[in-house]
């Protein structure tokens, strides 16, 4: 009688059957893990492109509010026409933007391995704090101040009740305000009233900023604030540069009624979030956030403190920095730089024009094409009345290569982080164009 058992051939069948399943449900668990968190790598690029594109919309859309397409084209008494410095030296229109073609190509792409990809820089100015044009109650005999009407609604929302003025300077300490502005204790001491200084107001009137004054006959200055002239009756009392040319017939009276919008200079721009030059020495600063150890010179707390930020982080990493610029210097303000988007890929701005705007009024002439580099950055800095569209292409890539894809130039799909590497990192494309409508309804 056979004795009951497995036969050796038996045995090594069920193991090669088993074995089979084992790697079939490895393989799948390994296939199905890595599709997780390339979804995942998928949804953080488009979150951030989408929440980079809703921010440059806002800016981009609200050029020329309150302020002027191109105020050298604006009638005003002033001899020197209102300028903006460029980049690189000079000055350039007070206008609506300034762009720079490939401008921090260097920068996002060193190596030149990635044929396809842009970096441009794009500047907005644009009222980014206040949706009111407020009134001006007089203004001194010189023309060196003016001061606020604070009788109306405009004035109430922007310096409003209930709203905290700080933060402010409090001895050594700083703040968002810095600066030469200083607006100080003594007006926080105020937001118990109306007539207060609020976080909105102190933003919007910061040193740097430009001040689009505009009289009931219609001329157009544009000044820049450069200080506050005490507190006079409770009455907000803003310091311009250059005077106004108070009792001639381009402003006669005390320029009662006129109104005035504070205006501010946005920048667009690619960097290294660990250049110094580029974003301040504190920008990226981890001290303080780790607690190092260093009795122990043997302890890996010890290696740690001759380990800098950049050496902890996917590297290179390169961001979309929006900041504000000082209208007088072309200087970054002080703490005003924030990130927009990390490991960016591209960043194309190109326009459309009407060539035809400006004095005297004629049909429109839109260009068929939009155009880009050196023949846009000539046109718009020239002539940014012109701008009716601007379309922005936005690339966000995976932060590490993969293996598997292998470089190819085509069309931005695909981005070489490390030419020593295997493999390309992948790229998720966004497109927007942008109305300008506050510049086209002006139609100068």
């Amino acid at each position: 009688m056979r004795k009951s058992g497995f036969t050796l051939i038996e045995l090594m069948v069920a193991m090669v059957v088993g074995l089979t399943a084992i790697t079939s449900v490895y393989t799948l668990g390994a296939a199905m893990s890595k599709q997780f968190y390339e979804e995942q790598r998928v949804a953080t690029s488009q979150g951030t492109s989408r929440a980079a594109i809703m921010e440059l919309r806002r800016d981009v859309s609200r050029a020329g509010l309150f302020g002027s397409p191109n105020g050298t084209l604006e009638p005003t008494c002033d001899a020197t026409p209102p300028a903006l410095p460029l980049l690189g030296g000079g000055n350039g229109p007070m206008g609506a933007f300034q762009y720079y073609a490939d401008e921090d190509l260097a920068v996002l792409d060193p190596d030149g391995v990635n044929p396809e990809v842009h970096a441009d820089r794009l500047r907005v100015l644009t009222s980014l704090y206040l949706s009111d044009q407020l009134l001006v109650q007089s203004a001194s005999v010189d023309g060196s101040v003016i001061v606020l009407q604070s009788g109306n609604q405009a004035y109430r929302r922007t310096f409003a009740w209930g709203q905290t003025a700080g933060p402010f300077t409090s001895g050594t300490a700083p703040t968002y305000l810095e600066g030469d502005l200083d607006w100080d204790g003594a007006w926080a001491a105020e937001t118990a009233s109306w007539k207060g200084i609020a976080q909105k107001g102190a933003r919007a009137f910061q040193t740097g900023s430009v001040l689009h004054i505009e009289t009931p006959e219609g001329r157009h200055f544009f000044r820049s604030v450069f200080g506050k002239a005490g507190n006079t009756q409770n009455e907000v009392r803003i310091q311009i540069d250059p005077a106004l040319p108070m009792g001639t017939a381009c402003l006669p009276g005390a320029a009662e009624s006129s109104t005035v919008a504070p205006l501010q200079w946005v920048e667009y721009a690619i960097v290294d979030p660990f250049d110094t030059t580029e974003v301040g020495a504190d920008f990226m600063a981890f001290d303080g956030m780790f607690y190092i150890d260093l009795s122990d010179t043997s302890s890996p707390s010890y290696q740690l403190q001759s380990t800098t930020a950049s050496d902890l982080l996917e590297s290179p990493n390169r961001v979309l920095v929006r900041r504000v610029i000082d209208s007088r210097t072309g200087n970054v303000r002080p703490s005003s730089t924030q990130v927009v988007a990390e490991f960016v890929s591209n960043f194309r701005v190109r326009f459309l024009l009407d060539a035809n705007s400006g004095p005297p009024v004629q049909p429109p002439d839109l260009s068929t094409d939009p155009i880009t580099g050196d023949a846009a950055e000539t046109a718009v800095n020239a002539n940014p009345q012109q701008v009716r569209t601007v379309i922005i292409e936005l690339g966000i890539r995976n932060p590490l290569e993969d293996p598997d894809i292998p470089f190819q130039a085509d069309g931005g799909t695909r981005f070489e982080v490390n030419k020593d590497q295997t493999g390309s990192a992948r790229v998720r494309h966004m497109r927007i164009e942008i109305p300008v409508m506050e510049v086209a309804r002006r139609n100068l």
